[in-house]
């Protein structure tokens, strides 16, 4: 069975012009910082419950999780 995509509902911009450089684990809710912007493609850890993501950018400007 496939795995449906999260999308990422946290609207605030992290003051960063090189993008983003955290998000919210759509399994648990942590926020979790990053040394490097989001990116299309990247493959994140959740640093509190240990779930695997793979990062999906859309046209918007939004992105995606899948757990991997």
């Amino acid at each position: 069975m496939p795995l449906d995509y999260y999308e990422d509902e946290d609207e605030k911009d992290s003051g960063s012009k090189n993008g983003r450089k955290d998000f919210d684990c759509p399994e648990c809710n942590a926020n979790n910082p990053l040394e490097e912007a989001l990116a299309d493609g990247q493959e994140l850890l959740c640093n509190y419950c240990g779930c695997e993501f793979l990062v999906k950018a859309q046209d918007n400007g939004r992105f995606k999780f899948k757990e991997v």
